[in-house]
C-alpha cells in the first residue's frame, strides 16, 4: 500500500482492480489549523489529539525498527522494549552523557 493523507494505492494495482473501499467511519475536518484553534477556545477534543500523534509516530518508529533488523519485532510499551528482540535496543534508546540522563 502507498498513501498519504489524501490519497492511497493498493499495489500491485493489477490485482486491485474494482476494489471498493469501505465507507469512512471517523469524523473528518476540513482543516486541521481550525480544528486545533477550535479546540485550545473550547477545550473540546480534536481529531488528531497528542495522543492520537503518539500512538501514530511510535508505530511508524516500530516499522523502521523491524525493517532495520529484518524481522518481525514485538513491542512491550510498559518497559519501552522488545522483548524477542534485544538486538533493537540500541535502535530504541541512546546513551546519555552523564548528567543528562534519560529516566523511565
Amino acid at each position: 500500500m502507498f498513501s498519504d493523507y489524501g490519497k492511497y494505492v493498493l499495489l500491485p494495482e493489477d490485482e486491485f482492480q474494482g476494489f471498493q473501499p469501505p465507507e469512512p467511519t471517523l469524523p473528518r475536518v476540513a482543516n486541521i489549523y481550525a480544528d486545533w484553534i477550535n479546540g485550545c477556545k473550547t477545550g473540546s477534543p480534536t481529531i488528531a489529539d497528542f495522543i492520537y500523534s503518539a500512538w501514530l509516530t511510535e508505530s511508524n518508529h516500530l516499522g523502521n525498527v523491524a525493517f532495520r533488523l529484518g524481522k518481525t519485532i514485538e513491542w512491550d510499551a510498559d518497559q519501552l522494549a522488545c522483548p524477542n528482540a534485544p538486538e533493537a535496543a540500541p535502535l530504541l534508546r541512546r546513551e546519555y552523557r552523564a548528567g543528562w540522563e534519560l529516566e523511565v
